[in-house]
Order: structure tokens, then sequence, then C-alpha cells
């Protein structure tokens, strides 16, 4: 029997770190270990998260149960017993009062900092030159990101961003579904703070004799390579036709403005489609060791399968270039700006992924392709796309997929749990296949199934007073 909350796939593996390494470098990938020089900040690391996740640990815990600023929030990948943490850093951390002088109060509260501040006292790190701060993790990972720079000869990271302690008190987990963090021109950091701490697994695509999927194009030879049923003909159309059309100019497919369109929505994710041909991960690294991950990786959080706690910094560092483009941004462009950080907060998995792009296309089917007399036709278009969404759920069955949905799309919600339940009770799921495909709540974004009501409500109301005057 598959089990939804404690399934962890596995995939092909290289033999040795060293082969590793070298195909993570081929992907544009880096792990550096600490350098000589960094030996006395990677041992503070070692003894820092071992306070925090050993010596200290009831405290530690309660100072992140009892946040009340938002900045603590939980990870997908962890267990019933055993929750992934991520602790944000202060926004303002650019300008924070390491000598505790200035105005301090939204440091103080901040959770990350607690801990931080909780370690110094308790192990006599009185003085500046010897605590633990915000300003000098930052600092480490900036050296990283300077030798990253040299030694690949590539743009210099200016700044950092969406600075965060990740940390988990114990084990087992089981690790995250694979996904892609939106985050170029932006490079992922993950700087690994406990002893033994496995790093985060990538993975390498099978491109199945052909290009990587990158646009509608691509996604349409891909899927005439590797899937047995022929492509409709009004899907591969909306692909070919409907790629670089943005999603904000129509009301039906505005909801999904933020990825642009379909094209830049494939260009970042489309490598999800593909299947995997090796998984890329240590299974220990040293405290200090720091990945760097180039684009948008398919990456994820490593299951673990001992007892013992675990605990990295994750950023992102922000390329000179961008960072000089968005100080000259006007005041006119400030929304625009800040909807496309690409600081990794967009995520997508396989699944989630074509959820979106199920309901992104069930609406120009209905609405730019559908004339009255080719029902037959949009509808084998949209048994096509479900099918597609069948086999990548059956492929990883997980119920954190309905927690990272949001509310208001109840339907799909509700749809995608009954889905679940049945494959883990091994129960057909034919029912629920016709349900999406005929639905008008459940492959829809909100705003379409909105207005959809309210026209039928218009419609309801009308009809009720035609038959009150004719009686």
């Amino acid at each position: 029997m598959i089990s939804c909350n404690n399934m962890h796939k596995n995939y092909p593996e290289l033999s040795s770190n060293h082969e590793i390494i070298r195909s993570l470098t081929e992907l544009g990938i880096d792990v550096f270990t600490p350098s000589s020089t960094m030996e006395e900040e990677a041992s503070t690391f070692d003894e820092f998260s071992n306070f925090v996740l050993q010596q200290e640990k009831d405290t530690c815990l309660e100072i992140l149960e009892n946040d009340d600023t938002g900045c603590v929030g939980e990870l997908q990948g962890g267990s019933d017993a055993y929750s992934i943490y991520r602790v944000s850093f202060p926004i303002n951390d650019d300008d924070d009062d390491d000598d505790g002088d200035g105005d301090s109060n939204i440091e103080d509260n901040n959770a990350a900092v607690k801990l931080l501040n909780l370690f110094n006292k308790y192990t006599g790190r009185s003085s500046k030159s010897a605590a633990l701060t915000i300003e000098k993790i930052k600092q480490y990972m900036l050296s990283m990101c300077a030798r990253r720079s040299r030694e690949r000869n590539c743009v210099s990271y200016a700044s950092l961003g969406n600075i965060m302690f990740i940390m988990q008190f114990g084990g087992p987990t089981h690790g995250q579904v694979r996904h892609i963090d939106n985050m170029v021109p932006n490079v992922q950091i993950c700087l690994y703070m406990s002893n033994c701490c496995p790093s985060t697994i990538v993975y390498e695509m099978d491109d199945c004799d052909g290009l990587p999927v990158t646009d509608g194009n691509s996604l349409v030879d891909f899927w005439e390579r590797t899937k047995d049923k022929d492509i409709p003909q009004l899907i591969k159309k909306i692909l070919h036709t409907n790629g670089d059309v943005k999603l904000k100019s129509k009301w039906y497919t505005k909801y999904f403005s933020h990825l642009d369109t379909l094209n830049s929505q494939l260009l970042c994710f489309g490598k999800l489609y593909q299947p995997v041909l090796y998984q890329l991960g240590l299974r220990e690294t040293e405290p200090g060791t720091t990945l760097l991950a180039g684009g948008n990786e398919i990456h994820a959080g490593p299951p673990t399968t001992t007892d013992l706690g675990r605990m990295f910094a994750f950023a992102i560092g922000i390329p000179e270039e961008k960072e000089e483009e968005e100080e000259s941004d006007s005041i006119d462009n400030e929304e625009e700006t800040e909807d496309n950080e690409n600081d990794g907060e967009v995520q997508y998995s396989p699944v989630l992924l074509h959820i979106d792009f199920c309901c992104l296309l069930f609406s120009i089917l209905d609405y730019e392709y559908s004339n009255g007399d080719n029902v037959a036709e949009v509808q084998n278009a949209k048994h096509y796309l479900v099918e597609i969404l069948i086999e990548l759920i059956v492929d990883y069955p997980m119920k954190a997929y309905l927690l990272q949905i949001d509310e208001v799309r109840s339907g799909i919600r509700s749809w995608l749990e009954h889905v679940l339940e049945r494959i883990e009770n091994k129960q057909s799921i034919n029912a629920l296949v016709e349900d999406a495909v005929t639905s008008e709540v459940i492959l829809y974004s909100p705003d379409v199934i909105i207005k959809r009501r309210k026209k039928k409500k218009k419609k309801s109301k009308k009809h009720r007073l035609k038959e009150s005057l004719l009686t």
C-alpha cells in the first residue's frame, strides 16, 4: 500500500562524493568546504547548531513555538513527530545593530536573533568580536559567493536576500518532493551548520533524447516523444500560439499573471515535466560547507533516517548588476519590481505546476477555442491534461500538496484529497478523472469560478422573474 504521508521517492545515485560533486559542478552548482581561514567560523557554526538542537533544545523550541512576529514557519518535508522550521532573519538586517546601541526592537523580537543572543550569552561571547551575529553569517555566505565568482569568472554578488535558518530537532523525516524555486538571476545559498548534515538533493533531469522543456513548443515535442497517446490538436495549437500572450491581458488568466506568460512559466519550471536521471546529494557535510546553485535547479530537502537534528542557513545571493538596476527603478515601477524579486518564494513541484497549467489551459479552451460545435474535441483535450496530472500524482502521492494550495481554491483541494485517498487505498479514480474534466469549479482559478457563479445566479434570477410574470 502507498502511504501518502510516509513515501519518499528514491532515484538512481552516483557511487562516490567525487562523482556527485563533479556532476553538480557541470550543472553550475558549487559545493565549497571551508578554507583554512574559515575554520574558526565553521567551528562556531557547529557549536551553535549543537547548542540549538541538543544542548538547549527545549528552550530554543519554546522560542520558535511562542513566536508572534511571523518570522517562524514550517517547511514541507517534515514528519508528524518532527517539523522542519524556517526562521527568517529581520527584513532590515542590512541595518542590524550588532552593538545593541540603536533602536533594535524589531531585531530583539525576531526568533533568529533570540537564538543567537541566547547562544552568545550562554557561551560567554560578550564581545562583538567573539559573538556570532547575523552580520558574520552574511559575510561568510558572501565570501562563498565571491569564491564562486572567482572560480567561475562569473557575476559578483553584492547582497543577500530571504535569509533564514532552517532546522529540525530530530528525525526521521520524509524529505521534500522535488521542486524549483523561481530565483534567476539570483543564486541559492545553503550554509550547512550542523555536523554530518546531509546536503540539499539536486536532480539531474533526463532530456529523453531531445531538448529540455523550456516553452510550449518543446513541451509539445517532449510529450510527442514520451507519451503513448497522441496530443490533442487543440492543446498543440494553444502551446504553439498562446505561449507569449501576457496572462494579465485576459480576465480568465490574470489570476496567474505572476507567471507572466505560458512560455515564461515553462522556461522557469518546465524541467519538472522530465524524468529524473540522477539524484545528487552528499550524505554528510562538515559545518561551514556551502552549496551555491545558480539558476532554477530542481532540488529537495533530503530525508533523514536517524534521530539527529540538522541545521543550515539559507539565503539568495543578488548579483551586483541586478542590485544597481533595482536602485535605478522609478517609483512608478516599484510594485512591478516587488512582484519580480525572484527570492525563491514562488516555487513549484510537478503536481502543483501541472494543476495551475491545467487551470490556465482549461480556461483558454473554454473562452478561446470552444465554439459549441467542438464539445467532444474540447473534452478530449481536457482528458489528456487530467491524465497527465494523475500520472504526476501517482508518481509522488503526498498529502502535503493540500497545504500548499490556497484555501480559496477549495474545489481542487477537495478533489485532490479524494484522489490521494483512493490511490492510498488502491481504489479506482476513473470517476474522479471525469469529475475534473466536466466540473466548472475544480480546475479553474477563483476568478473564473466567481464570475461563472455570478452569471448563473443572474440567469437563475432572470428565469424566476420570467416564471413569476407568466403565472
